[in-house]
């Protein structure tokens, strides 16, 4: 079940959604003058993170295969990491932070890497077809 969920893209929409839902919550959570405590991995860098290294993985998922999608997933999530410090600066009670962009970019590095160990993970899982069919 988790091969057909990782390898079949009739799956690619749901991931898709997935990605929509996971930008919804890290932007509130970036954008909120005072975001909750349970959502804080008490280290500003270590929320930046692990915030992108997931929406990175889910991304790579979302999009068809090709050594493109990499180039194009990174460049977005770098994009994105300076859209959320450039509306962080207008926010009250909120900063800008090159260094907050760094660790997105960690995350986002590692969530590529973390992708490629689970597609060969989920490939070594995949049940052989059955050749009566």
């Amino acid at each position: 079940m988790i091969a057909a969920v990782l390898h079949d893209p009739r799956w690619r929409a749901a991931w898709r959604l997935l990605f929509l839902v996971l930008i919804g919550v890290v932007s509130w959570l970036a954008f909120s003058p005072n975001p909750p405590p349970a959502a804080d991995l008490g280290w500003d860098k270590a929320n930046h993170f692990a915030a992108f290294a997931t929406l990175t993985v889910v991304a790579m998922q979302s999009l068809r295969t090709g050594r493109r999608r990499v180039w194009i997933v990174l460049l977005a999530m770098l994009a994105y990491g300076i859209l959320i410090e450039l509306v962080q600066s207008q926010i009250p009670g909120r900063d800008a932070d090159v260094r907050d962009v760094a660790a997105d970019m960690v995350g986002a590095f590692i969530g590529v890497a973390l992708h490629a160990v689970i597609i060969r993970l989920a490939g070594r899982l995949k049940v052989p077809s059955d050749p009566a069919r």
